[in-house]
């Protein structure tokens, strides 16, 4: 397994150990996130699955929540939020814990929700990404009240604990998903939101429940590749993979600056197409299949790009698990932006997905009461045939595409290992307007005569996203990488 937290993955692997499956060291693994990476995760933010039950059954889950049904898109259109209250959605991420128990689990969450329910209760010493990621934080949360009393503090080294998350784990642990939305808690915590300015009601939380979903696919060079569907924007991870075949960059060398500069042109054509495209699907239905169409895409990329906008990497932790019974489980979890909202209510940082809606009317994104915005979360799996498996996802925001893109593309037409793939230099395309782009290139693939929009950093920097990754072989045997550019561990299954 691996995940961006030394302790979470030794405290998953002891799971495994326990006899239980992959499903049951996910539960852990996410729970034990929560509390030592606050920043990327919480269970006031979303969480998606994308899992191989027994190594042959694809199963998907959305666990994403929606905006309040009493949600005020005027003000929310006339502020343009991206924290606060009205970026506050339901949460998904207790509700899948609580899925995966109890139609793929072993165990209970008592057992799996234990070390977290610890951690929380008896405290922790805050880790360096934590203290960097409170510092970073400061400028934009310290206006918030509740931010400021549970994390400003933090510095390296300092110890955390959190009695009100650890009375609500020990709550889910005995009663599951109700316990946290319908229930006299979820009273509690709706109260809180409501002093702090978020319109979330317990309806709201009541009438919450993740779904299963249907991965979507395509086909490139021998391997069959799945994504989560919309409202996620897996569409343009596979999207920009097909647009790499059909623009044939794989005849062209890793550090080619003529490979750099049309990658990244690409890359804006399927931004403006998520943009465009990609929603709540109970409220637009995606032309999926016309997108990957080669004769779309050819035609789409002869076209001149016309609108703006600026990308982000955002706050995310991804992991991955594998069990001796063949299980192999691809687990996303997030509050969008850096401790999400601003927002803490007992001790839960709530995610700002609302800043994911489109900021003006008429698009199958606009915000709407009861609609789930456009979700950055996605995990690529890569399979060519039964045996050879690729599980690819990352921290990387709205950056996620690109990323999985060049890990994928580094091993199928760059022959390069599950580790080699990671520790590749990336470029990544961080904006545009018309014809101006920005980007971000790493020193290993600089290049002087790389035009004057891209910029040269540091060789594996975390601005290009932290990525965990496992590939089953032919053969059988698992490899696991953790991205060096996170303080994550990659450890096998003994």
């Amino acid at each position: 397994m691996a995940s961006q937290s030394h302790l979470a993955t030794f405290e998953g692997l002891k799971v495994l150990e326990k006899g239980g499956n992959a499903f049951d060291a996910a539960t852990t693994i996410s729970s034990i996130l929560t509390i030592m990476l606050p920043n990327t995760s919480s269970i006031g933010g979303d969480g998606f699955l994308l899992a191989l039950d027994c190594g042959s059954k694809l199963t998907a889950y959305n666990g994403s929540g929606k905006s309040p049904q009493n949600f005020p898109v005027d003000e929310y259109l006339a502020e343009k939020p991206s924290r606060g209250p009205l970026t506050v959605t339901v949460p998904g991420l207790i509700d899948l814990w609580d899925w995966m128990s109890k139609n793929y689990g072993s165990m209970n969450l008592n057992q799996t929700l234990g070390r977290a329910i610890s951690l929380a209760g008896n405290g922790f010493h805050v880790q360096e990404s934590l203290a960097r990621a409170v510092k970073f934080a400061q400028p934009t949360l310290a206006k918030y009240k509740s931010w400021s009393q549970v994390f400003g503090w933090m510095k390296s080294g300092s110890w955390a604990c959190f009695p009100a998350l650890a009375s609500i784990y020990k709550a889910v642990a005995r009663r599951g998903a109700d316990s946290f939305y319908r229930s006299k808690l979820t009273e509690e915590i709706v109260k809180g939101l409501k002093k702090c300015g978020a319109p979330l009601t317990y309806e709201d939380f009541a009438g919450h429940r993740g779904e299963k979903v249907t991965p979507i696919r395509c086909e490139y060079e021998n391997h069959e590749l799945f994504e989560l569907p919309p409202n996620t924007q897996g569409l343009s991870t596979l999207q920009l993979i097909k647009a790499i075949e059909v623009a044939e960059l794989s005849k062209l060398p890793l550090k080619s600056p003529k490979r750099v500069e049309k990658l990244l042109r690409l890359a804006v054509k399927v931004y403006e197409d998520r943009d465009r495209y990609v929603a709540d699907p109970n409220h637009f239905k995606t032309p999926v299949d016309r997108l990957l169409s080669p004769t779309y895409l050819k035609e789409r990329m002869s076209r001149a790009s016309s609108s703006r906008a600026f990308l982000n990497p955002k706050d995310t932790t991804f992991f991955v698990v594998a069990d001796k019974y063949g299980n192999l489980v691809g687990f996303i979890q997030s509050v969008f932006h850096g401790f999400g909202s601003g927002i803490i209510v007992q001790d839960i940082p709530f995610q700002s997905r609302g800043a994911g809606f489109a900021k003006s009317q008429g698009l199958p994104n606009s915000p709407a009461p009861g609609k789930k915005p456009l979700h950055t979360l996605s995990i690529l799996l890569a399979r060519q045939d039964s045996q050879s498996i690729n599980l690819i996802g990352c921290a990387g925001g709205d950056f996620r595409p690109q990323i999985h893109a060049e890990i994928f593309t580094n091993m199928v037409n760059h022959n390069m290992s599950l580790s080699e793939a990671l520790e590749a230099p990336r470029c990544i395309l961080t904006s545009w307007e018309k014809k101006h782009l920005e980007a971000i290139v790493e020193e290993d693939i600089w290049a002087s005569n790389l035009p004057g929009w891209a910029r040269r950093i540091d060789y594996q920097s975390p601005s290009t996203g932290i990525v965990q990754a496992l590939k089953r072989r032919q053969d059988g045997v698992l490899e696991f990488a953790a991205d060096p550019r996170g303080g994550g561990v990659a450890a096998p299954i003994l």
